[in-house]
């Protein structure tokens, strides 16, 4: 709750929020329960992330090539680039 205050027009906006981004989260949860203690044995859902139709998990993908990653890794690293460059002007005034 919103600090508390329950009534307070935000909480509306929270509870929008909550109950949209939890629109996938369906599915079954297996849970061993023990004195002190549980743990997660496995579960099942249409939304599983970690289905195989998209690849298996640390081993392989079938989204994106080698290339494809070479590329995202070149743009994505495009701030730090500029960033070490400007550095270097700067350190060498």
């Amino acid at each position: 709750m919103h600090k508390g205050q329950f009534v307070e027009p935000v909480m509306r906006n929270i509870e929008t929020f909550l109950t949209d981004t939890q629109s996938h989260v369906t599915g079954q949860v297996h849970v061993y329960l023990a004195p002190y203690r549980f743990h997660i044995e496995g579960i099942e859902s249409a939304y599983d992330l970690m289905s195989s139709k998209f690849g298996s998990y640390g081993e392989m993908n079938n989204a994106w090539t080698v290339d494809d990653v070479r590329g995202f890794s070149k743009v994505a690293s495009n701030q730090v680039m500029i960033y070490q460059k400007v550095s270097e002007s700067v350190d060498h005034e």
